[in-house]
């Protein structure tokens, strides 16, 4: 185990170690790390594997290899290009993932922008401007799907996106969906290699919408 710990309250794990959790300014990891407990910190930066058992605050966060939170993680700017997975809910400002992810609650951001490298998970999908675009074919293998039962923003561009539900004032449905319901209050484009069950233009936003298999 080999762990360093500045004056500055910093804690970089080079090989492993273990936490109870608490307030750090910088927190880095380039083995494995593991947080007992709930954990703060203003940045974050994984290049090995981050397991926290509670719940995880952090101003800004740069995950390029794993991390995995027991409860919610709440933050300001997060950047996935490894995989990470919250069972909680994930609240921050701006979420953007070039990698996969899976969250088991709500995914909530002013900007959600997801280019997929492989399958990912979200329960709920809620912001301001929310896009899912393919990543590059020649860098992506296997699954490169999002599955999700509801997204609800203002501007809203999905592809390869299998959804229950979508909701937003100006939507795109590009190739690769599969959505049961789109509601849409201002402007809607749908590709021809998209399948969308039923599609209607509402005045005002619903909150939830009935579909039945």
């Amino acid at each position: 185990m080999k762990t360093k710990q500045s004056s500055g309250n910093n804690w970089t794990i080079h090989g492993t170690a273990q936490s109870a959790g608490g307030s750090f300014e910088k927190v880095t990891v380039h083995g494995e790390g593991k947080v007992t407990g709930d954990i703060q910190c203003a940045h974050l930066k994984v290049m090995g594997a981050f397991q926290v058992d509670g719940a995880l605050s952090a101003n800004s966060a740069k995950v390029m290899g794993t991390v995995d939170v027991a409860n919610d993680l709440r933050g300001d700017q997060v950047h996935v290009l490894g995989e990470m997975k919250v069972r909680g809910d994930c609240n921050v400002e701006k979420f953007k993932c070039q990698g996969s992810f899976h969250i088991g609650g709500l995914l909530n951001a002013g900007v959600i922008e997801l280019s997929l490298y492989g399958d990912s998970s979200v329960l709920e999908i809620g912001g301001e401007t929310i896009r899912v675009k393919p990543a590059h074919r020649w860098r992506a293998k296997g699954a490169r799907q999002l599955t999700v039962d509801t997204v609800e923003g203002d501007h809203i561009v999905l592809y390869d996106t299998v959804a229950r539900v979508v909701r937003g004032n100006d939507v795109e449905i590009g190739s690769g969906c599969d959505v049961k319901v789109v509601e849409y209050r201002d402007n809607i484009r749908i590709s021809n290699s998209a399948s969308v069950g039923v599609q209607r233009q509402t005045g005002l936003m619903q909150k939830d919408v009935d579909v039945r298999d």
